[in-house]
């Protein structure tokens, strides 16, 4: 109010002067303009930032429309026209000025109107300091930060907060800079910023993020439909982007999206979200849309649970991690070995929970935890071997390898290793790889694959059925045995279009002198049924679930006498 005061019994000419007794004295650029004679007086230290002509300007209109960055003169203009329909009294606006160096600058302008005593506008009194680096103001992309979004949706009526989060990222930003450079990738991030922003309206604000990632701030789209006419205009500039650019780089970008409500749940879990909705959009491909979904974000978390969980067990000497064993018999119901098979046991404040292998199994490839956990799988399922063969001499463990492990190139020798220190026979290891689990035939798989052979460890492709299928893979990976998956095995005893196949496929493996294990034998009449096509070993319920090592050693161990 004291503004007002002062300014009301002051003439022109002392308020002029007040500025430029005040001004030295602050950071802050001070200005007054007078509407009805469209004139500007404003800071000297303003005059030498912006290079303007004067400190006194006539023409003011026309002088600012030349000061204001290009981008933001559309945001001037609704609130020059919100002051003059008497709308807006007191202002604060964020926006960009163009600098002596041509180069836009962040600023925040705020200003009160002032009438007069008629009551219509005369003046118009304020200041404008610069943002700088200490409001995250981008000189890369030209946007504003995290934190200025922040500021502008907690300036919001809450009965306005309503619409959505659109977070956009490029797609494979970083082959831009790899093969472009840095120069060029800023220039793609500050282009990119601008065919988004060139298909905003009021209602719609753009932030930067980090690096390649924009959000958006969408408080006019009232459906999904909407939005996703909003992302398609946006992918159709970057199109016509890419078009004047005559292809230099070719890329698309990805949104997800999630709903302004989310912000009741805090800052932090409202990006979670609309970070996972984005990595959700990525994962469907290139240019897609990814809408937020709860049970998909409760997937997400779970995930993240168990891997912690992993981790911890992985760093604390393997707790919670336990191998069990399935016994595995022959044509004439001898046990002649066993599948170790990893077990997880996550700990909680609500008790230990069994998690299913579908489960942490791929998350343990994932992350290459795969990697100590499978040389602790080795090392058990080795001791347990010897153990076992005090009763059955020619007793055999198969383990499970991942394709990861090989391509370490060390998983032969921590074999081998695991062979020596228990002092087994190369016989008694038997390595099993499932055939969805198998890539290629790289150098580094094919060396895995001869020292196996050198060594007389056998190996096995597990899960037959579930992957490619074809005799190629089996013959360039040449395994001693294959495993034919327990779903193929049900749908053999319950179809005879499936059953004629399945032994069909014996007959074909067979002759090319490879034995067949088939899993998932749960009746009495299934394993009939395969020992009448001549299968060499089984495995499944009907002769033992996974158990743990005591209560293998207890249940099997005098069973072949």
């Amino acid at each position: 109010m004291m503004a007002f005061d002062a300014y009301k019994i002051l003439d022109e000419r002392e308020a002029g002067s007040m500025i430029d007794l005040i001004a030295p004295c602050m950071d802050d650029y001070l200005y007054i303009i007078d509407l009805k004679n469209d004139t500007l007086r404003i800071s000297q230290s303003a005059v030498e930032r912006f290079m303007l002509p004067d400190k006194f300007m006539n023409d003011a209109t026309k002088h600012l429309r030349t000061l204001v960055y290009e981008k933001d003169l559309k945001l001037l203009e609704n609130h020059k026209r919100k002051i003059y329909d008497g709308n807006e009294k007191r202002y604060n606006v964020l926006c960009r000025l163009i600098s002596g160096k041509n180069s836009p600058v962040w600023i925040n302008c705020r200003g009160e109107v002032i009438n007069d005593n008629e009551g219509k506008l005369h003046y118009i009194i304020g200041c404008m300091n610069e943002t700088g680096t200490r409001q995250r103001a981008d000189n890369i992309s030209g946007l504003l930060g995290e934190k200025e979004m922040a500021s502008y949706l907690y300036s919001q009526p809450k009965e306005k907060l309503s619409g959505y989060f659109i977070q956009i990222g490029i797609n494979d930003f970083g082959i831009i800079n790899n093969v472009h450079g840095q120069i060029y990738g800023n220039y793609i991030l500050k282009r990119v910023a601008e065919c988004i922003a060139d298909c905003l309206s009021g209602g719609q604000k753009i932030y930067h993020l980090v690096t390649d990632k924009y959000m958006l701030v969408d408080m006019l789209s009232k459906s999904h439909d909407e939005v996703v006419q909003l992302f398609k205009r946006i992918g159709e500039k970057i199109d016509e982007f890419i078009v004047d650019e005559n292809y230099k780089s070719i890329f698309s970008v990805s949104a997800g999206v999630t709903d302004i409500s989310t912000l009741a749940e805090g800052a932090i879990e409202c990006r979670k979200k609309s970070d996972f909705s984005l990595k959700c959009a990525k994962k469907r491909g290139r240019g897609s849309i990814y809408f937020f979904e709860a049970e998909d974000y409760k997937v997400s978390l779970r995930k993240n649970t168990i891997l912690s969980a992993l981790r911890s067990a992985t760093v604390n000497d393997f707790e919670g991690f336990e191998v069990y064993y399935q016994p595995i018999l022959d044509s004439a119901d001898r046990i002649i070995g066993a599948e170790a098979l990893l077990q997880f046991f996550m700990h909680s404040d609500e008790g230990d929970e069994m998690i299913s292998p579908v489960e942490f199994i791929p998350l343990l490839e994932k992350s290459r935890l795969i990697i100590p956990v499978g040389e602790f799988v080795l090392n058990e399922a080795a001791k347990m071997c010897r153990e076992m063969q005090q009763y059955i001499a020619d007793f055999r463990v198969n383990i499970n390898v991942s394709y990861i492990q090989i391509m370490r190139g060390s998983m032969a020798n921590k074999i081998l290793t695991a062979i020596r220190a228990n002092n087994l026979r190369p016989e008694s290891i038997c390595i099993e790889m499932t055939e969805s689990g198998f890539m290629d035939m790289t150098p580094c798989f094919c060396s895995f694959r001869k020292k196996l052979d050198e060594n007389n460890i056998q190996f096995i492709i597990d899960d037959f059925g579930t992957g490619y299928s074809n005799l190629r893979y089996i013959s360039e990976m040449n395994p001693d045995y294959i495993k034919i998956d327990k779903d193929f095995t049900a749908r053999a005893m319950s179809s005879e279009k499936d059953h004629e196949l399945f032994r069909k496929i014996i007959e074909m493996v067979h002759s090319v002198n490879i034995k067949i294990c088939i899993e998932g034998i749960e009746k009495e009449e299934w394993a009939c049924a395969m020992k009448e096509i001549h299968v060499d070993y089984m495995q499944g319920y009907l002769y033992g679930r996974p158990c743990e090592k005591g209560a293998f050693l207890n249940n099997y161990r005098n069973i072949n006498i």
